[in-house]
């Protein structure tokens, strides 16, 4: 590394915000190739030539932002996630609202960590694909332990239920990965959104009226 990262974390918080948005927003639109590090200096008002002293090269600013973003994930969703309910449905609900509020709050963020699914981008994230699997591990297991099975219709056996509950959300996500890949579904545009919102909670509506019991 070639970059001067502790000067950077040295400088005020806005001053760091500005640039790392800049930096995402731009490497979020573009991807790695076409991204333009005098666009990047330009937005966040500083010196291109500074931009190269805190990071050192296009390479290691985007591993920095990288870095970040998983970071980010993390506390959001891995360690962000608690509930005390043991509804899989209501869980998965809830981690869903947590992402929902991140795209309001940190769009540049949520973009930035959409262009994993970008092919163009594949090579540059390898080095971070076993980070990214271990916090998916721990999210899962988050997401399925201690679960109330006695919530599920008598018919079905509950862990059953929970497999067959785990396939379809798996394909609904996939559904907006290839999207996502796909260019057709902006989760940054308040309209697509909002559409895809409407979308989810209509599918999980009619998860529960298959797998649970009626409610009195």
């Amino acid at each position: 590394m070639s970059g001067n990262f502790d000067t950077f974390h040295s400088l005020e918080p806005e001053k760091q915000q500005r640039i790392i948005k800049a930096a995402l927003n731009e490497f979020g639109t573009k991807g790695f190739k076409r991204a333009s590090t005098n666009a990047i200096a330009q937005e966040a008002q500083i010196g291109k030539g500074m931009l190269f002293y805190y990071f050192g090269s296009k390479e290691e600013l985007f591993d920095f932002l990288c870095e970040y973003t998983i970071e980010f994930a993390k506390t959001e969703y891995v360690w962000g996630f608690s509930t005390d309910s043991g509804d899989f449905l209501e869980r998965h609900k809830s981690l869903t609202e947590l992402k929902r509020k991140a795209l309001i709050e940190f769009p540049e963020v949520i973009n930035f960590l959409n262009i994993f699914y970008r092919e163009e981008n594949a090579p540059r994230f390898k080095r971070f694909k076993d980070e990214i699997a271990q916090s998916r591990e721990q999210l899962d297991r988050n997401l399925y332990g201690g679960l109330d099975y006695s919530l599920f219709r008598d018919d079905f056996d509950g862990k059953t239920v929970v497999t067959y509950l785990k396939w379809l959300l798996d394909s609904y996500e996939n559904d907006i990965t290839e999207r996502l890949k796909r260019e057709e579904f902006d989760p940054t545009d308040p309209a697509d959104l909002t559409t895809e919102w409407e979308r989810f909670y209509s599918f999980t509506k009619d998860l529960h009226h298959l797998f649970y019991k009626e409610e009195n």
